[in-house]
Parts: structure tokens; sequence; C-alpha cells
């Protein structure tokens, strides 16, 4: 036992020091992970999200695969709300991308994107901070004027599915703020 441990110590140092040695050549870490070029844009759609061909999560697809794919992007963080209007509601969202999950009865049911715009896009390639134009344009979309959140707009699209949204005013040179689409967990 002795002569493992006199064999083994050294081969831990040396091994420890490497593994320092390759962390400072590395440059500083941070805290902003980037998101690798690889990785294709997470698609938004009316009903779901995909990401990569044949890669699609639909309304009712099982959490953890969904979950798996937006851990590519990096950390995510999980958390529940028992007091939305459509009942218990748990997520999981990803700082890197901007994306939250909508989940009940371990079921993906919506999701909601306010990120920088590279990491997902709705299949019209609309963005936060497309503008208006480009909106109206990609989609025909109705203002919801009893709003109590903001300048917020739907598109329906076929099978009762739409993807909504808020803009930065009514304007012609609005622009997307933030998307979602499924069940959502709004207060209003």
């Amino acid at each position: 036992m002795n002569i493992i441990r006199k064999i083994a110590s050294p081969i831990i140092a040396f091994t420890l020091l490497a593994a320092c040695v390759a962390a400072e050549e590395q440059g500083p870490v941070t805290d902003k992970v980037e998101i690798s070029p690889q990785l294709t844009p997470i698609i938004l759609r009316a009903d779901g999200v995909s990401q990569a061909k044949g890669q699609r999560f639909s309304y009712g697809s099982e959490k953890a695969a969904a979950i798996v794919m937006l851990e590519r992007f990096g950390p995510v963080v999980q958390n529940e709300n028992e007091e939305c209007g459509a009942g218990p509601m748990e997520f999981a969202a990803s700082s890197e991308t901007g994306l939250t999950l909508n989940f009940q009865d371990g079921k993906l049911v919506g999701w909601f994107f306010d990120g920088d715009g590279k990491s997902a896009q709705t299949a019209q390639d609309i963005t936060i901070g497309s503008t208006r134009a480009a909106l109206e344009k990609a989609m025909p979309i109705e203002l919801q004027l009893d709003s109590t959140l903001g300048i917020e707009f739907y598109a329906q699209f076929e099978d009762f599915h739409f993807i909504g949204g808020f803009l930065s005013d009514e304007g012609e040179d609005a622009v997307v703020e933030s998307l979602y689409s499924g069940t959502t967990c709004f207060f209003r």
C-alpha cells in the first residue's frame, strides 16, 4: 500500500500542476460562456422549438430531452411557480441564449425568448431587434390592444398555435423586444 502511495503521489501532483498550467494558458475565467459557432441557432416555432436537423421539440415533448438541447449552449437554471394562471409550471432558463422553456407535468408547453437575437430566431427569421416592418412582412400580426404588459402582438398559425411578443413601441420603427409561444406564466 505504501509503495502505491509513493508512486501515485508524484503522478497526482504532476497531473494537478499540469492542469493549473493549462488553465493559466487558457486565459482568465469569465462568467459569460460564448456560444459555440458550431451550434446552430434555436428555431422558435409556434408549436415548440427545434435545433439542428431532425431535433424538434413540439409541445408535449419530454422535459429531459428539451433541457439537454438547451444545455448545449451553457448552464441551465430550473425553477417553478405554483401560482401560474394555467396551473403549476416548471421552467428551464438559459442565460446564454435568453430562452426559457415552460413545462407542465414533465412536458414542454411553451417558451419565452428575450436573448441577444443570435442564439434563437423564429422559422420566419424574426428575433430580438427585428423591426416591426420585418415582423409584419414575415407573419400577419395583430396587436393585443387590452394587454397590461406592454405593446403586445401575436400571429396565429395553423392548429391554433401562435407566436406572440412585445414591441418597443407602437411606431413603425418599433423593434421586437421579446417573443413567446404556448402556455406562459404571464400575470395580466
